[in-house]
């Protein structure tokens, strides 16, 4: 096994000797005198653990410390501080800066021992779960994506030759049953869908088309083809645009049908009467003004304590075997991977007297010579 490469970074070459003495010959050991130097060495091949001194001349340890906290490459590497400051101030500072421990001077070596040891084992086992849980994601994509094909090709000639029997059929009874396996099959092939469009999200082949086109009749067209659903269930299906929205817009055409599609879908899935409603709206952000989409609902609502979990794979907010409301909870998590993609993003909240809002946004992209109204 490869041995742990420790980092000592400390401007006295005595303190250096003492530490690298305390490790004895555990560990592969890299030396550097100066937070500069000690950051040239780390970005050229990072150590497993750093022993980090406070105080040094130009770029110290706090600082250095920072550097690397705020890097996503370094981030993770543990730092424990070594200094002859014991102010309960400065032993806060290092650990809001995402140190990991103190070793204090003067040094003692069966301290130092114990510490590196202990938090190089608990890498260890981090570094483990982090490659089984990568495994494992790549195992379920793949699986997804077998799976998911294999299903769907048997139900294409099982629909064929429903439908045609169907136009043929004159018997009643025949029709009715005949129906029932068309609706079923209908249903696993939604399922399939879901699950074929949750892998590809996953994947690395999503592009993502920003094209310009008319805001209102593209909105229309959703809801249009919701209507039937939300008329088969007697519900209000409406649209509100504020004021002042741009006449086009650019983004993914394709993408934001799907998403908007989803979030609707899933409100009118939940909702028994009443109303669901779309609102679209412009606010302020930082840096730049956001385009803002909510789909209201008179439902059943979600739980203050789902309100996040919902948008996990295979969640619902109910999830008894005896639900009400049956599906694998793909929905929210394929439109939440969507709305990512498009650089937004997606939350829900409770809203007021009843029913559950759900709210998505992401920067508002206006084609060239059209202007936003005040």
């Amino acid at each position: 096994m490869k041995r742990q490469t420790v980092m000592i970074v400390d401007d006295n070459p005595t303190n250096i000797e003492l530490l690298s003495e305390s490790l004895g010959d555990d560990y592969e050991m890299v030396f550097a005198t100066s937070g500069a130097e000690a950051l040239e060495l780390i970005r050229a091949d990072k150590p497993d653990l750093i022993l980090l001194d406070v105080m040094m001349p130009g770029m110290d340890g706090y600082q250095l410390c920072a550097v690397l906290k705020g890097d996503p490459a370094t981030r993770d590497i543990p730092i424990i501080f070594v200094t002859a400051m014991c102010q309960e101030e400065d032993e806060i500072r290092g650990l809001e800066l995402g140190a990991i421990d103190y070793v204090t001077k003067p040094i003692s070596p069966h301290i130092v021992r114990a510490r590196v040891r202990n938090h190089l084992e608990l890498k260890r086992y981090r570094d483990l779960l982090e490659s089984l849980s990568s495994a494992a994601d790549r195992a379920k994509k793949e699986f997804l994506r077998a799976i998911s094909h294999e299903l769907r090709t048997p139900l294409t000639p099982i629909l064929g030759m429903t439908d045609l029997v169907l136009t043929s059929e004159e018997d009643d009874d025949k029709r009715k049953y005949l129906s029932l396996v068309q609706k079923a099959a209908l249903k696993l092939l939604g399922i399939i869908e879901d699950l074929i469009e949750t892998s590809r999200l996953e994947g690395e082949g999503t592009n993502v088309e920003s094209v310009p086109f008319t805001l209102k009749p593209f909105l229309d067209a959703v809801l249009g083809e919701l209507e039937p659903v939300a008329a088969g269930k007697g519900l209000d299906l409406r649209l509100t645009l504020e004021p002042g929205l741009p006449a086009a817009i650019e983004s993914d055409q394709g993408l934001l049908r799907r998403l908007l599609t989803m979030v609707l879908g899933n409100a009118l899935k939940f909702t028994q009467k009443g109303e669901v409603a779309l609102e679209v709206a412009c606010r302020e952000g930082n840096p730049e003004q956001q385009l803002c989409f909510s789909v209201l609902d008179t439902g059943v609502g979600i739980a203050p304590e789902d309100l996040e979990r919902i948008f996990l794979d295979f969640t619902q907010s109910d999830g008894s075997v005896t639900r009400p409301f049956p599906g694998l909870g793909l929905g929210l998590g394929i439109a939440r991977r969507i709305t990512e993609l498009l650089g937004g993003k997606i939350w829900a909240e409770p809203r007021p007297g009843g029913g559950s809002i759900f709210r998505v946004e992401f920067p508002l992209r206006v084609p060239a010579g059209l202007k936003v109204a005040p």
